[in-house]
């Protein structure tokens, strides 16, 4: 590798670090200490996921929700307990009493109702047509406790009371199973932080074992432990200074920032070595610096513009990941080569290779010489791949965010089957906008009732005429209209139950279901277009839809269209950028082949193989995308100077095999996680980044051979096209 500047990089304005004084390195040490302190002082690192993290309050799909609060009086922060045993003995129902009254107790919870708190007796909720519906499973093996809790109830402080008691009373013939969005919720939360903090920190161990290694240097270690933790910290910083929280997916930013960072210091890394190695150059820090930014920058550069990608989504975590993302990758290249040429400038330069470098040799050898197999492997299982790309889950069950075996899988599976886990909210009135208030358009929405219930992904309905049949059991209500009957349960000693469930114009009635999740083969919205479709035969109007259930369908389809057109966009982006960087059709078409293959491979697979996408796990592929695109930059900018696709490879796949290395090391303990979407994120980085070296040092320079090859027989037609017109010119002339 040449030690001086060529002319395509000489005109960059690059960071002016490596021109600080000889203490920049301790400086840079101090300035990490100062804002490590500064993080834990004053930034809230815990993952906040709370019930509305689907989307926040001003996107389209929460107006709905909106919407229904003005025309009902609701309390959708429930959480419900699932009692299982003989639930005709005395102790069982002892159990209930004395585990309801405990729960009452409890300042965040506003109400409760089970069999001992509501109805009369079991008897009585067998009977009734309201509680039978809320309380009773179809097998009557069990019993269920709701729970009503406060608006702006902190799940991570009521949960942990809930569950005390639950682990009081449990016993081997009386189990308890829980469910309910808060109490998923703080779930997913603990899940989020336990991995943050444990796996991100061995992840960070592993790199830096792997990284002192290959060079063997401290003041490498050291530097490229500053500089991605401090790219970390100052992500984590500035995000919170823009009100971007720790979230959903913006728990493992650190991690990704870590691995952006760390791409940079290697690339820098190897191409300082490789200077110093010839002995020509005085300044080898400088000159690596120079001949590493270009292709650096442009790989920021296409990472960058996949971020903003996700500003445009109206998905609450999609848009946080975007913009910390975004945030992030700028500082990922300033600590890069800002911060890490000080310490490059003090590193000792050890000749000849290490083991590691041996190993690294050895592969790449044998790599080599089967090129043309691990060429037709990729393009073999891309094209099998096609077809999962139709089958891809990107609307899985809450169920899949937990481990089949775990005892929380087990209990949320059996109360959705017992009655359904997933709240849906279903507003209808007649298309004439007439009062629902007559014994006509009760028995409709009785129908109705009996429909919906009848659907395979509804576990169970309360509306209006299940409340009014419920209180037309009273002997006293028999010469009560229905009107009156309404305006009767609207009164505070009532609960003003009435008003859950009609508006106060009594046009539009509230369908309030549980919806099942196991077993489900349609997506939500699909399922949602039946119920519709039910509603409309039953001769009402389906105005608005609401509830988790629906939000999650709507987060589903947003993730897939991210995915699709996301992707989509772009790789346009990336074709445009590399005919910058190379000015040349052949090499631009290369690369973006190229990267299609990875998105390509890695969601078809995921179809394939029906793995759950997660709102966690999607952004994996973009990743993998940002790893190989930066190795293909590097190639690209390596072959403009010598013109020799086997001498780049040689030159090259140091630095990109470790990569490769460093990264499925790190990602690799992530399949040791408990939490099965950080499996499917750290899977799928691990495979990606892996398909993205084989894909840069040899899919990509074939593609580039194969178009040169076209193109040279184009000509060499053209060119015996024209012999032949010249011949036959010739010939007829001469005639």
């Amino acid at each position: 590798m040449s030690p001086h500047p060529t002319a395509s990089t000489r005109h960059y304005h690059l960071p002016t670090a490596w021109k600080a004084p000889f203490n920049a390195a301790g400086v840079f040490c101090v300035l990490t200490v100062l804002s490590a302190l500064f993080l834990l002082r004053f930034v809230n690192l815990e993952p906040r996921v709370n019930d509305d993290f689907f989307f926040s309050s001003d996107d389209p799909q929460y107006q709905s929700e909106h919407l229904i609060s003005k025309l009902f009086l609701r309390n959708d922060r429930q959480i419900i307990i699932s009692a299982t045993g003989d639930i005709t003995s005395p102790d069982y129902a002892e159990n209930i009493r004395r585990l309801s009254t405990s729960l009452l107790a409890l300042d965040q919870i506003t109400g409760v109702k089970s069999i001992t708190h509501g109805p009369n007796n079991l008897n009585d909720a067998l009977k009734s047509p309201l509680w039978k519906r809320l309380l009773i499973s179809d097998d009557r093996s069990s019993s269920n406790i709701i729970l009503f809790l406060k608006e702006g109830t902190d799940n991570k402080e009521m949960v942990p009371l809930i569950e005390a008691l639950i682990n009081t009373y449990s016993s081997g013939d009386f189990k308890l199973h829980t469910a309910g969005l808060p109490y998923v919720v703080e779930l997913i939360r603990r899940n989020l932080l336990r991995d943050l903090r444990f796996f991100s920190l061995i992840a960070v161990i592993v790199f830096g074992f792997i990284i002192f290694q290959l060079f063997h240097s401290r003041a490498v270690l050291l530097g490229a432990f500053v500089s991605c933790l401090g790219a970390c910290m100052w992500t984590l910083m500035t995000a919170s200074l823009a009100s971007i929280p720790v979230g959903l997916l913006t728990a493992n930013l650190g991690t990704i920032v870590f691995i952006l960072t760390l791409s940079h210091i290697i690339f820098l890394s190897y191409n300082w070595k490789n200077i110093r190695g010839k002995g020509e150059s005085l300044t080898p820090v400088e000159d690596a610096v120079r001949l590493t930014f270009s292709p650096s920058f442009w790989s920021m550069l296409t990472t960058l513009l996949g971020f903003l990608s996700l500003l445009s989504v109206e998905a609450k975590p999609l848009r946080e990941l975007g913009a910390s993302g975004a945030i992030g990758t700028v500082i990922a290249i300033g600590a890069a080569y800002g911060v890490f040429p000080a310490f490059l400038k003090r590193a000792t330069y050890h000749d000849g290779s290490n083991a590691v470098e041996q190993a690294e040799s050895s592969v790449f050898q044998l790599l080599d010489k089967h090129k043309g197999t691990i060429m037709l492997i990729v393009l073999t299982v891309c094209i099998l791949a096609l077809p999962g790309l139709l089958t891809i889950d990107s609307d899985p069950s809450l169920l899949s965010y937990f481990s089949k075996n775990s005892e929380i899988h087990r209990g949320l599976e059996y109360i959705d089957r017992n009655g359904g886990s997933s709240p849906l909210i279903f507003v209808v009135r007649l298309p004439s906008n007439e009062r629902l208030a007559s014994k006509k358009s009760y028995q409709q929405l009785w129908e109705l009732q009996e429909m919906l219930e009848q659907h395979r992904s509804v576990g169970s309905v309360v509306s209006l005429p299940v409340l009014l049949a419920e209180a037309k059991r009273s002997p006293l209500t028999f010469f009560l209209t229905w009107n009156w009957l309404i305006d009767i349960l609207e009164k505070p000693q009532f609960e003003e139950i009435a008003k859950m469930f009609v508006s106060k114009e009594r046009t539009h009635s509230l369908f309030l279901l549980r919806m099942t999740e196991t077993n489900r083969h349609l997506s939500r919205l699909a399922i949602i277009e039946e119920l519709k479709k039910l509603a409309r035969g039953q001769g009402f109007y389906p105005e608005i839809v609401g509830g988790v259930y629906n939000l999650q369908g709507h987060l589903a389809r947003l993730v897939a269209s991210s995915l699709v057109f996301g992707l989509f966009k772009l790789l346009l982006l990336f074709a445009l950028i590399a005919w910058l960087t190379s000015r040349s059709l052949r090499i631009t078409t290369a690369i973006t082949l190229s990267i299609c293959l990875l998105p390509i491979i890695i969601l078809g697979l995921v179809g394939l193989y029906r793995i759950p996408l997660d709102i966690v796990s999607a952004p994996a592929s973009n990743i993998a995308i940002a790893i190989g695109i930066d190795s293909m930059f590097h190639m690209v900018k390596s072959y403009r100077r010598n013109g020799d696709w086997q001498a780049v490879r040689e030159e090259l796949y140091r630095p990109i095999l470790t990569s490769m290395f460093v990264v499925t090391a790190g990602f690799a303990i992530f399949l040791a996680s408990t939490f099965p979407p950080t499996q499917r994120f750290g899977g799928a980085i691990l495979a990606g980044t892996v398909l993205a070296a084989l894909i840069a040092l040899f899919i990509m320079p074939f593609l580039h051979e194969q178009l040169k090859f076209v193109k040279r027989q184009r000509s060499k037609s053209r060119i015996g096209e024209q012999q032949w017109s010249k011949a036959w010119d010739t010939a007829t002339s001469w005639n």
